[in-house]
């Protein structure tokens, strides 16, 4: 595993050796600016081992003669569109905008605290902005007890916005870019509990604590302690998703194995009465009692940590990546398992669908990237270049190869990952070359770290006939990657791609904005003394647009030309 020395507000490029750019086939990638938190944050060394982890919130502007007055959330709300998905990570965090704010009760933060975070009426703290409009594109990460909010098109590295949760460090986040009742945001913390609140609300107010949210309490919580995470309560939120194109429908996933769903128009926590959960090894989905209250259903999926899940951008499909190895794919509406595979080695990590919903992308453990598909159900290729766990993958929406028509079929995908190994790896998914296999591993094997936590539980879940057990590698097509580049000092955690640019985040919260090439005729020329032409090695095979719809609002194309990494 890559060593955490290094701080998140010392890592620049020249003190550490790293290099400020890296190449593909279109040109540089630049480091253009680095985000941050304050360096009295104690951050992952010093604070219980709490990850950081980025979403990238696309903000719109606020509507006219919308009040400022905060609001809980009323009736219902709108989901993101399919096309504003930026991310994949395993988190559940995806691009984001703002709808318009409800007019419902106003409620106290401290109402259902029980001492926790609560209402601020300071005015220390960050500079108020009552009258603020919130228009933009903003970067929200946790470290420590904190969640921050920086301002993506601003080169200032510190947070224009830091909320303080003084109960439960914060742990995962996700924005609904189409909220019509003001609640956008939902954060998920170490407790199990999970808060709802609106973003443009937190910016506008001028303290450090979280305004007019909504408390979901996990009742679950005090019941016990997971060992084998140093007495850490086994029902902790690892990820929070808003169900695409369900309004007002969220899910929760916790260490437990359980994934709790969520209707936040229905008032709090009414109803914990789930039946037990005799074999963990196995799924158990159950409905509340109660149609009036939350959570609305409890979907047991797997013995230990349910460690990523993400849903296809039509919300047809849950994935689901597990402590046990296994990647599970749900019927979200009929509530069915229908396939799921293992990895090669120890726990899977992450997971992220391609935007037409095609493929889906894990990785883990195994130091491997595993490519999924949706119509055969199967692995249909595998990616060796890490050297250690792999802690998130995404497809680029961005991308599209040279010369592509968008009304045509995607036969080409671009897709990213970062690791423990602090390395960015970007990677060629050519359709036609995955048909049959590229080429047999010389080795035959995956490079493994040693001493896995999750070693034991790798036949915890025996395979049926809808899990299967992974094949074996010398069947399944490898992929090389595109560009392998270290890019932080310390071990990375997350990964996004917007249209401009390309941001990782290390797990001590430290965020790099990488810009894309800029596409004239000056930099082609410029650059063009650094591409070779006609390279077709399988190292340097196109890649294509994961999301069409995405690729359309965006003037990113590759030129057809290929560079020779190094």
């Amino acid at each position: 595993m890559a060593s955490a020395a290094g701080s998140p507000g010392g890592a620049g490029a020249g003190a550490s050796g790293l290099k400020t750019y890296f190449k593909t086939p279109e040109g540089r990638h630049k480091l253009q600016y680095e985000k941050t938190h304050s360096p009295a944050v104690v951050h992952y060394n010093h604070s219980g081992k709490t990850v950081s982890q980025m979403t990238v919130a696309y903000l719109k502007e606020k509507p006219a003669g919308q009040g400022s007055t905060p609001s809980t959330p009323s009736a219902g709300s709108g989901m993101r569109s399919a096309a504003a998905r930026l991310l994949g990570t395993g988190n559940g965090s995806r691009a984001l905008s703002f709808g318009s704010n409800g007019t419902s009760r106003a409620v106290s933060g401290n109402s259902r605290m029980g001492g926790g975070i609560g209402v601020s009426t300071s005015a220390s703290g960050s500079q108020g902005m009552a009258n603020y409009d919130g228009k933009g594109t903003y970067i929200i990460f946790n470290t420590a007890d904190t969640l921050f909010i920086s301002d993506l098109n601003s080169h200032d590295k510190d947070p224009i916005k830091s909320i303080h949760f003084s109960s439960s460090n914060p742990l995962c986040h996700a924005f609904d870019p189409e909220a019509k009742d003001g609640h956008d945001l939902l954060v998920g913390v170490f407790s199990g509990d999970v808060y709802s609140m609106s973003l443009r609300q937190q910016l506008q107010d001028p303290g450090k604590k979280p305004v007019s949210y909504q408390h979901f309490v996990n009742k679950d919580k005090d019941k016990d302690k997971d060992p084998s995470q140093g007495g850490a309560a086994s029902s902790r939120c690892t990820c929070v998703a808003w169900v695409p194109e369900r309004e007002g429908i969220f899910v929760v996933s916790h260490a437990d194995g359980n994934l709790y769903v969520y209707d936040k128009s229905k008032d709090g926590n009414t109803d914990w009465t789930f039946p037990t959960v005799k074999d963990q090894s196995q799924v158990l989905i159950s409905h509340a009692k109660s149609s009036k209250g939350n959570p609305i259903a409890r979907w047991h999926i797997c013995q230990g940590a349910i460690n990523g899940i993400s849903f296809s951008p039509d919300g047809a499909y849950l994935a689901t990546v597990g402590r046990d190895g296994y990647l599970r794919v749900f019927d979200f509406a009929k509530e069915q398992l229908i396939f799921g595979g293992k990895s090669y080695y120890g726990a899977l990590l992450c997971c992220s669908w391609s935007a037409d919903g095609k493929y889906l992308l894990s990785g883990g453990e195994d130091d491997l990237v595993q490519v999924w598909s949706m119509d055969e159900r199967k692995i249909v290729a595998w990616g060796e270049g890490h050297n250690s766990w792999v802690s998130a993958v995404s497809f680029d929406p961005y991308w599209s190869p040279p010369n592509s028509d968008e009304t045509e079929e995607n036969v080409m995908y671009r897709f990213g990952s970062v690791g423990q190994d602090t390395q960015l790896l970007l990677w060629d998914l050519a359709l036609e070359e995955i048909a049959v296999p590229l080429s047999h591993p010389s080795g035959g094997s995956p490079t493994f770290s040693s001493g896995s936590p999750s070693a034991h539980w790798d036949n915890a879940c025996p395979p049926t006939s809808v899990l299967q057990p992974s094949p074996r590698m010398r069947d399944v097509p490898k992929l090389s990657p595109l560009v392998a580049h270290r890019v932080h000092v310390d071990p990375l955690s997350g990964l996004e791609f917007t249209s401009e640019s390309i941001l990782t985040i290390c797990r001590e919260g430290l965020i790099k904005i990488w810009a894309r090439p800029i596409h004239s005729e000056n930099n082609q020329q410029l650059d063009s003394s650094e591409q070779v032409v006609g390279n077709a090695t399988a190292k340097d095979k196109m890649l294509t647009s994961s999301n069409k719809a995405g690729a359309s609002s965006s003037s990113f194309k590759q030129p057809p030309l290929f560079f020779s990494h190094d």
